[in-house]
């Protein structure tokens, strides 16, 4: 095997199932006349990188330079999310906006936005990039500038004229008065990037509920971030890119006992 090969196969290890051919998305093993996978000559300019060879290969026969199988962990069974709990997780999953004021640990901060690192992107691009506020004031002011915005002539008509008129009176229905705020963003010109991002905050809400911590999208923050000069200045995101989702986040001031009932979904089965 070539030593710069991303990939490497231990070909004592290797049992000839072609497990590795199998998962891999670009079609980048081909069996050799022993019927040993082999990495193809082109692999290291066509490889995305995500590990499925390393991760699937059940006799870990498969090293990848980029995704060492040394740093890769074995998945714990005994770990595995019995389906009703997971089910119940995703349906009692609530938009919070009462929170407390206790704020979040950083620590624990910190490791949802590493468990949304793992959530899936276009051609595993990675390109999600966080903003992290962790200051109520600084939350507060984005909340502000959203308000200056729903102020303009934003085409939402007199619909949201309340949420202005509240803010003048002291409440905040744009952030609901969140600790902490979350954003993704990643480069407006990569066509993943919405999708992308979320997705990604989809992983960070649910890692951040399973911890007892409650969220809720800031759709309004979002729409306004799209345009409005002030509110992108006072974001301060890399130049070219763009915010492409964000959660309000903290503890619930308030317990979820039941599951509200939802439509039946709308599906054709074919």
């Amino acid at each position: 095997m070539k030593t710069d090969s991303l990939v490497t196969i231990d070909r004592a290890a290797c049992r000839r199932d072609g497990v590795c051919s199998a998962v891999c998305p670009v079609d980048l093993f081909v069996a050799d006349p022993d019927g040993i996978p082999a990495f193809r000559a082109a692999g290291n300019k066509r490889c995305m990188e995500c590990g499925h060879c390393v991760a699937a290969c059940p006799h870990d026969a498969i090293d990848h330079l980029a995704i060492p199988r040394a740093d890769s962990p074995v998945v714990d069974a005994a770990l595995a999310l019995p389906a009703a709990a997971a089910v119940q997780l995703l349906k009692s999953r609530r938009s919070v906006r009462q929170f407390r004021s206790e704020p979040v640990p950083h620590e624990l901060m910190a490791k949802f936005v590493d468990t949304a690192r793992w959530a899936p992107t276009a051609r595993n691009r990675q390109e999600v990039h966080w903003l992290v506020l962790r200051d109520p004031a600084a939350v507060r002011q984005l909340a502000g500038l959203t308000v200056e915005w729903l102020r303009q002539d934003t085409g939402l008509g007199s619909q949201y004229a309340g949420f202005v008129t509240a803010w003048e009176d002291g409440e905040d229905r744009v952030l609901r008065g969140a600790p902490h705020l979350v954003v993704a963003h990643g480069p407006a010109d990569w066509q993943g990037s919405a999708v992308d991002c979320t997705i990604a905050l989809n992983y960070f809400e649910l890692a951040a509920v399973a911890h007892g911590v409650g969220t809720c999208w800031a759709g309004f923050l979002t729409r306004a971030a799209a345009d409005y000069a002030p509110l992108q200045e006072a974001l301060a995101l890399p130049g070219g890119h763009r915010a492409f989702g964000a959660l309000m986040f903290g503890y619930p001031k308030y317990c979820y006992r039941r599951i509200p009932q939802r439509r039946e979904a709308r599906v054709e089965w074919r």
